[in-house]
């Protein structure tokens, strides 16, 4: 179908959290839309459980965790859509979500939506992303803030956080998919930097909202694992995309000792990690830590 939208969700073991999701949407579905489910070599059963849930949903299954960029990009190459719901599975949506989506597909290539806490209903963790271009830092926008409206009207965010990013199918096709040598953190990052630069649009829905258990896959908040890709996927953002290298280099190592730091006082494999990170990066290691 010519404007058909393919809803790609990524599973990891994760087959309740998963089941959520979907229930959030299906009373929302309709012709226009395609639910698929990459399962990214989950170990508790959720292939079985979630084709017996949802039986007119397309399952796919892949013999290892290949990570949020390549299990993503499994999810693109078998969907018929014109459009590309990128969903994490950590995230129940509105009831008027896929209305909200649909009404406005067309109003830029790359569009986001309105990202609140799971656990607190009206405290905002995401409106969009900025990138600093002197330190290439990735930072959220409107974080643990309280929505009153702010951002509603005259507000375009630079990017889009990966909780949900809808996408135009010929942007994936003339810039390549998502990195999979990230893995997971600073993907979509990347992935957005490339579209700019080939000259496409984001923008967001403000009316398309949903909840979000931050960071159910990595453990969320300042987890060793995070941390790991955080560092690591940083060094080769920059490596690629800064132009005031210098300083970016710089404000990197600075942030990686204080990870260090904070590791030493709360948490030494958090300190572990952030050091490994930096030192996989030296080492030009990729993809999945092994």
């Amino acid at each position: 179908m010519k404007n058909l939208i393919s809803i790609i969700i990524l599973n990891w073991n994760g087959k309740k959290i998963t089941e959520e999701c979907i229930n959030s949407l299906m009373p929302q579905i309709n012709k226009n839309f395609e639910i698929i489910v990459v399962d990214n070599g989950s170990t508790d059963g959720s292939l079985k459980y979630l084709g017996k849930k949802f039986p007119n949903i397309k399952l796919i299954q892949n013999k290892e965790n290949l990570g949020y960029s390549e299990g993503n990009n499994i999810g693109v190459k078998n969907s018929k859509g014109k459009f590309i719901l990128i969903l994490n599975n950590d995230v129940i949506v509105d009831k008027n979500f896929l209305k909200e989506i649909w009404k406005n597909k067309n109003k830029a290539n790359i569009l986001g939506v309105k990202n609140y806490y799971y656990n607190h209903k009206n405290i905002l963790w995401s409106v969009g992303s900025k990138v600093n271009k002197f330190t290439m830092k990735a930072s959220l926008i409107g974080n643990r803030e309280k929505d009153i409206g702010y951002y509603d009207h005259n507000f375009t965010p630079p990017q889009i956080t990966g909780s949900a990013m809808l996408i135009d199918k010929k942007v994936i096709e003339n810039i390549g998919f998502l990195d999979k040598t990230y893995f997971c953190y600073y993907e979509e990052t990347e992935w957005q930097t490339r579209a700019k630069n080939a000259g496409y649009t984001t923008s967001w829905i403000p009316k398309a909202k949903l909840w979000h258990r931050v960071g159910f896959s990595t453990g969320g908040g300042r987890t060793p694992l995070s941390a790991y890709y955080l560092v690591r996927n940083r060094g080769y953002f920059i490596k690629k995309w800064a132009k005031f290298k210098i300083i970016a280099y710089a404000y990197w190592f600075f942030e990686v000792f204080m990870r260090i730091f904070y590791g030493l006082l709360k948490n030494k494999k958090y300190s572990k990690m952030s050091w490994k990170g930096m030192t996989d990066f030296f080492k030009g290691k990729k993809g999945e830590l092994k």
